[in-house]
This record gives C-alpha cells, structure tokens and sequence, in this order.
C-alpha cells in the first residue's frame, strides 16, 4: 500500500463522553450524577485507570473500552478531552451538518457542496480506482463534493454479469450519455472500480465476491464487525482507498444509559481493537480517529440518562502519533468551569484534531485548504 489511508469512525446520537472517558475522581461528577453513570474506581466493575497529565483527576476508561485501554497503553491511542464544536447547538442534524461541513459561520460560502474529506479528496491529483468508501447505505455529508463508493460490502459496488443494468450501463458507455453527459464520467468510474473488484476478488464458482478471510476473529454479533471488515478487505484488496467513513448509531442516550452504554462500548471496542490486528502490518499506514457530533450534559435527567451537552472526547488510534497520552486542557466541572452552567466547555475545536491528522498523516501542506479561515496551533499529536 503506497499511501496513507484515514478510517473516521462517527458516533451518531452525541456519545457520553464523561462515561466512555470519566473523571471518575472528580467531586462535581459525583455530585451530578448517580454511581450507575459514573465510572468505578474500585471492584470488579471498575473501569482501567488512564496515564495522563493534563489535570490532577482520575480518569478511566468505560469498563466496556477495555480493548481500548489495551492501545492507549502500548501507545497506539491517543484521547483527546473537552473536544467539540466551537460554536454551540444541541440539535443532532445541525451539529452533525457543521462537523462534517468543516465550516460554519462567516466561513461558509452561501451554497457551497462541499465537505471536509471531500475538499481533500479533490487535492488529490493521483487517485486509484476507489480512493474513498462510505461504508453503509449513504454517503455522509463529510464527502460530499468528491466521488466515493457507498456500499456495505465491495460486492455492493459490483456490476456483475448477471446484473440488468450492466449491458445498458456499458452500453451507454459507448454511445455517450445525450442531455446527461455529467453522469459519463462517475458511470465510467463506477464500471471501472467494479471491473477492478471483479478481477481481483470475484468468485465464479459462487457468482459473488469472495468472502472476505480476515486474519483474526471479529466479534459474532457485533453490529460493528461487517463495516470495519469491509474497510480492511478494501485496505488491503489495494484499491487505491485513501479515506474510509463508518457510521455507529445508537448513542442518543436520554433513556437507561446504562444498559446502552455498557453494550455500545462492548461493541466499539471489541470490533476496533479485531479491526486493528487484521490490519497487522499495515498499521503504520492507517490512522483512525473516533468522533461524536456533541457530548452529553454533566447533570443526569430523571430517565436515567443524560440530555443533549458540548463537549466531548475524541480518539486517535495510529502507531503514527505520541498515543498513550491525552492531550489538550481539561477545564474542570466546577459550575463556573461548565458552558451555560451545564456542559463540558469545549476547549479543543474539533478541527485541530482533524488537521494535525490531515497534516501528520495524510500529508496535507495547508490545512485551510480543508477547514477555510481557520488556524490553530497542533496538540502535538504528531511530532
């Protein structure tokens, strides 16, 4: 594999990320929330202590991220708390829409199509065949303005023999596509990647793709396990894949998020620590960065969950980066540390974490090519 390749996994619902990673000495947190929402620090159900020195606290990893703590502690992960949005909202859509945009405010041109990865993707001069794949059933708002496949499997992207739309779609191909000229450009991609698959990873004795051997053991059951062994089986099938999206649903936790969040955090580690020895030898080439479109509020509601906050965690998991370390500033949970006197204040904007990948990683020159009108200075994730 000659270029690096970015998986962004995203958290749909706004993660809780005081309990995936709690402060859990934290006297304002004990004071705010019952012991069934806050991580243990002793007993069987006590969550792994984190190495850290951005404040005097406590912190712990979620009893479900055990995996997780397994990486940061050989130095493959990195955290990043107080992380978010800079300007506030509480809705879902507008959130999602402005994280995955990269530009909100003034910043934003009226009109403007475009995504984040989509602005880098069309940097991109020397794209192999399928340079981005958004695992699932529709391309999110990070990608638009750039080709990318969508599918659940790399046979989703297969235009097989069998299929009725082949002959008409080649066809087209060759006699030229009249009024609708723009479709001939993404049809010939399309044709082309599904050719490519075909020759690569195509069974005629089955009339299928392959399926897909990983070299380690997915967990059954875990709704997480199928995309990330697509997103391996295209990393490694040498498809010119640059950027991969996986989308988790589930995390809009008002209601019991106890229960929720003990099987979310079973899931999301059990399949990312199986997606990352499958990986094995390509690590060095793959960066991964888990995110949310806000936290959740300090306080607990009545229902046994928590209400729609600010800021949140991010992780980066990469051999790449200095892992084993959280990075940024802590702000407390003391009330007049808290936005609005309810939230975690974000004191990490979203972006810096974004274009230090994009920049360490993935090799971009000038980050205001992606995230227009803004600067920062790096965390210091990378060198």
């Amino acid at each position: 594999m000659a270029n690096p390749v970015l998986v962004v996994v995203f958290l749909r619902g706004g993660a809780d990320g005081l309990g995936l990673i709690c402060p859990a000495s934290d006297a304002n947190l004990i004071a705010a929330r019952p012991q069934n929402l806050r991580v243990s620090r002793k007993g069987d159900g006590s969550g792994r202590a984190i190495r850290q020195e951005i404040a005097d606290v406590d912190f712990r990893f979620h009893q479900g991220l055990g995996p997780l703590a397994d990486l940061y502690e050989a130095g493959d992960l990195s955290l990043i708390h107080a992380s978010g949005l800079p300007e506030a909202t509480r809705s879902h859509f507008d959130a999602e829409a402005r994280i995955e945009r990269g530009m909100f405010g003034k910043s934003l041109p009226p009109g403007d199509p475009t995504g984040w990865i989509g602005r880098w993707l069309a940097l991109q001069k020397d794209q192999g065949p399928m340079p981005a794949l958004a695992v699932g059933t529709a391309q999110p708002a990070s990608l638009m303005g750039a080709a990318s496949a969508v599918g659940e499997t790399l046979g989703d992207l297969m235009i097989a023999a069998g299929n009725s739309l082949a002959p008409a779609l080649r066809a087209r191909l060759v006699s030229g596509f009249g009024t609708h000229g723009p479709l001939a450009a993404p049809m010939a991609g399309l044709v082309q990647l599904s050719d490519i698959i075909g020759a690569r990873l195509w069974s005629d004795a089955d009339q299928a793709v392959k399926s897909y051997a990983p070299t380690t053991a997915y967990p059954e059951g875990n709704p997480l396990s199928a995309p990330l062994m697509t997103v391996a089986q295209a990393i490694k099938s040498d498809l010119g894949l640059r950027v991969a999206t996986v989308d988790v649903g589930g995390w809009d936790t008002h209601v019991n998020q106890t229960g929720q969040l003990n099987e979310l955090t079973a899931f999301l580690s059990a399949a990312l620590m199986a997606f990352w020895r499958d990986i094995g030898p390509l690590q060095p080439e793959v960066s991964l960065v888990v995110m949310s479109e806000f936290g959740r509020r300090l306080r607990s509601n009545t229902a046994g969950g928590t209400d729609h906050g600010r800021g949140n965690v991010m992780m980066v998991l990469g051999p790449q980066a200095k892992g084993g370390r959280m990075v940024g500033a802590w702000p407390g949970l003391a009330n007049e540390a808290l936005e609005e006197g309810a939230d975690l204040a974000v004191t990490t904007d979203y972006r810096t974490v974004l274009t230090e990948i994009m920049a360490g990683h993935m090799g971009l020159p000038d980050p205001a090519q992606v995230f227009p009108g803004f600067a920062t200075k790096p965390l210091g994730i990378w060198g």
